[in-house]
């Protein structure tokens, strides 16, 4: 049972479906060969609009509020530490500037419970604040091994656009030992069908040299870094699928180490699937976003919910009664 990087075959059903939900049509006879029907949703997560005099564009104002509520999401899950870990996200088309990509950050000193849309810093690649709008001034403290660890894969990984990292303790209990992640629950099924790399321990992260180890370890699908010794880092092509892919995955790994400790340890006396339940837990996972099928005239039709965005609507309205609308989004 020792782990390996792994990369899953298995796609599961909620990819991104940003602002709709698709709808599948399968005749009697097979699937359809047209176009399947789209049916217009209203967007699951909103955010408000730019004030008047915001130095930011209406696209980065709107990452700004979808990042600022995530800090405030891991701070209610228990995913921070003090000042330290990083939650990043790519600002859109800043690959067009002449030293982008850039990527927003929390500055160093700051917790978790403190971050705001306005105060959230946008760095280049090499760590470098970028000054907003009519601001020349020198940016914010900037973290090192923030700016290495997440700078090395935004850099490396195109389709990566929200990075989510933290210490959460049973998560980084199972970084720390040889069996990794164990298929003992749904949760671990979602966490390990997004694929999963493990990186080994080099100390604190602020030498740029690991910054090509990091990008090997993950490789060119995986969404799970587990950092050995060190704690989870999930990727994302959207702030959600970041977030429900670290829900599932500490949940998964809550369940393990409580698991192992009940028996002292011997994996013997724990109920680990076979490898043909383990395949029928992936097929099934596969459907998991899936409504109730039903007919309209001779077509059986499948809506699939967007459970990545409905799972962080869920966290964000929390943060935003816990502490307020207008104490994020400013």
């Amino acid at each position: 049972l020792m782990h390996s990087t792994m990369t899953s075959t298995l796609a599961l059903s909620w990819t991104i479906v940003p602002f709709s939900l698709i709808i599948l049509s399968q005749c009697v006879h097979g699937f359809s060969t047209t176009a399947p029907p789209v049916v217009a949703r209203p967007e699951i997560n909103t955010y408000p609009a730019p004030p008047s005099n915001c130095p930011f564009t209406p696209e980065e104002w709107k990452q700004r509020c979808e990042l600022a509520v995530s800090y405030r999401i891991a701070y209610m899950e228990d995913w921070h530490m003090n000042i330290f870990n990083h939650i990043t996200l790519k600002v859109s088309n800043s690959d067009k500037e002449t030293d982008g990509p850039h990527f927003l950050l929390n500055e160093y000193g700051l917790g978790f419970d403190e971050i705001t849309a306005s105060n959230l810093l946008k760095v280049t690649l090499d760590g470098t604040c970028v000054p907003t709008q009519g601001d020349q001034r020198a940016g914010g403290r900037v973290f090192k091994p923030g700016y290495v660890l997440h700078s090395a894969l935004h850099e490396a990984r195109h389709d990566v656009h929200a990075i989510w990292h933290c210490h959460q303790c049973q998560t980084t209990a199972i970084c720390q030992t040889t069996t990794g992640l164990l298929p003992l629950s749904q949760e671990a099924t979602f966490a390990l069908a997004k694929g999963i790399s493990y990186h080994p321990y080099e100390g604190s992260v602020n030498c740029v040299d690991e910054q090509e180890r990091f990008k090997t370890s993950l490789g060119e699908t995986n969404k799970v870094l587990m950092l050995e010794d060190h704690g989870p880092l999930v990727v994302g092509e959207r702030i959600e699928e970041a977030f429900s892919t670290m829900w599932f995955l500490t949940r998964a790994c809550q369940y393990q180490v409580r698991a192992t400790s009940s028996v002292g340890g011997d994996l013997s006396r724990i109920n680990i699937p076979s490898n043909d339940i383990e395949k029928e837990m992936n097929r099934r996972a596969e459907k998991f976003d899936e409504a109730p099928t039903i007919k309209v005239e001779a077509e059986e039709i499948v809506e699939k919910h967007d459970t990545e965005a409905l799972m962080f609507a869920c966290a964000r309205r929390s943060a935003e009664r816990k502490f307020g609308a207008k104490n994020i989004y400013i």
